[in-house]
């Protein structure tokens, strides 16, 4: 029974995971064994032909006589095995040898002869360096490998031994084919070995692939659980989550997929549900949102009620810079006014900002005034026009505009709120 609590989607990947596993390293299993396999068989291939057709090659008089004079003993005579190695017979013979070996990446190449202290004797070898043995040298071999080399000898058939370790020579894969004398007889057999650490990369290629297959198969599985789980399964788990989102306040409509006819209907259902919701909530929030902004409003205004419409932006010894509000009386052009009193303050305390004090000011549905106290002059710099009384008469200044003053006049600037009078005289 399913316990309580535990989602569709995830019941299904209990379910198929463990099958997708098993499938997935069950099939790279079999193909890494087959792989295997086939690798083993192609060096065993490649070794008897190998073996077999450079047995073929050997000169048969030639190989004759250097058999007897490894017999002979020259191995023990260091100097003597150098000599025969390099008469004309021996050079010939074990040329094509070295290029075959060269050519077909394998570890050793080369002809023996049953006899000798420890078994077998050997006649060419295709190694060059520290591993070459000179012709007379002597090798024990494990006893399966000297009964195929009899059997070899005696019958004519090709060894192929399994990998076995050699002493001297590690683990090895070894290929025996015959070589015949001048007269026809099997006289000695014509060994080509291949090491281990050779059919190891092999190996391990194929175990890459067989991963690389395993992980595929992995992949493969995992989609058709997926494919199942988006026709079977996700339009329920999809209605459900829409359920628990309309209910956590989301009051978005379901989506549209493709599901059951029980589901469908079900779905239509919740969207209706959505709709009716959505419309009651979008109603509650223009009230809320009405009530808010009247209430910010009338708080706005109360702290902005006793703002000045005239704020004095420069006051110095040479010149009065004013700023005229023109907007009107409502809660933004008192917003404009504090900034404008708070610039002014700021420009008090930092003399050089009133060089640009008319580039710092708000123009906008405002005027900008400069008195200059040492010509009694003021100015209309820029904005909307402005009316001024003097002393008991009135003038109307554009921007652009300027007009002189008589000393001891007195200057004012006419509002809908009364005149505010402007201390433009120089200081004594």
């Amino acid at each position: 029974m399913r316990p309580d609590g535990v989602r569709i989607q995830a019941l299904v990947w209990r379910t198929f995971t463990p099958a997708i596993v098993i499938v997935a390293v069950a099939l790279g299993g079999l193909v890494y064994s087959r792989l295997h396999d086939t690798i083993i068989d192609g060096f065993s291939r490649k070794l008897i032909t190998t073996s077999a057709l450079a047995g073929a090659l050997v000169d048969p008089a030639d190989h004759d006589w250097l058999i007897k004079a490894a017999r002979a003993g020259t191995a023990r005579a260091g100097a003597a095995a150098d000599l025969v190695e390099q008469d004309p017979r021996y050079a010939r013979n074990v040329i094509p040898m070295r290029a075959i070996r060269r050519d077909l990446g394998l570890t050793y190449l080369y002809s023996q002869v049953l006899g000798g202290t420890k078994g077998v004797i050997y006649v060419l070898d295709s190694t060059v360096g520290d591993e070459h043995s000179t012709i007379g040298s002597e090798d024990e071999l494990p006893a399966d490998t000297l009964s195929g080399l009899r059997a070899t000898t005696g019958h004519g058939t090709i060894y192929v031994s399994p990998v076995q370790y050699q002493e001297q020579w590690g683990l090895l894969k070894t290929a025996a084919a015959p070589i015949r004398s001048a007269s026809g007889r099997i006289a000695a057999t014509m060994g080509a070995d291949v090491n281990i650490s050779v059919i190891q990369v092999a190996t391990q290629n194929a175990l890459f692939a067989s991963a690389l297959i395993g992980v595929a198969s992995l992949l493969a599985c995992a989609l058709a659980t997926l494919m199942i789980l988006r026709f079977v399964t996700q339009p329920i788990e999809g209605l459900k989550a829409d359920a628990l989102r309309i209910a956590a306040g989301d009051r978005a409509p379901p989506q549209a997929m493709r599901a059951p006819r029980e589901v469908t209907a079900l779905r239509a259902a919740l969207g209706d549900f959505a709709a009716q919701l959505i419309a009651a909530m979008r109603a509650a929030r223009a009230e809320s949102a009405f009530q808010d902004h009247s209430r910010n409003l009338a708080v706005l205004e109360a702290v902005l009620a006793d703002e000045p419409g005239v704020v004095t932006l420069v006051d110095t010894d040479q010149s009065l810079g004013v700023w005229i509000d023109l907007a009107g009386d409502a809660a933004a052009a008192r917003l404009r006014r504090r900034a404008m009193r708070v610039l002014g303050s700021r420009i008090a305390e930092m003399p050089a900002l009133a060089a640009d004090w008319a580039i710092l000011a708000d123009a906008e549905d405002a005027a900008l005034l400069r008195i200059d106290r040492e010509v009694a002059m003021v100015s209309h710099l820029v904005g909307t026009p402005v009316t001024l009384r003097i002393d008991r008469g009135q003038v109307s200044l554009r921007a652009g505009e300027q007009r002189a003053l008589a000393r001891g006049e007195t200057l004012a600037v006419v509002r809908p709120d009364g005149d505010v009078p402007l201390a433009w005289e120089a200081r004594a």
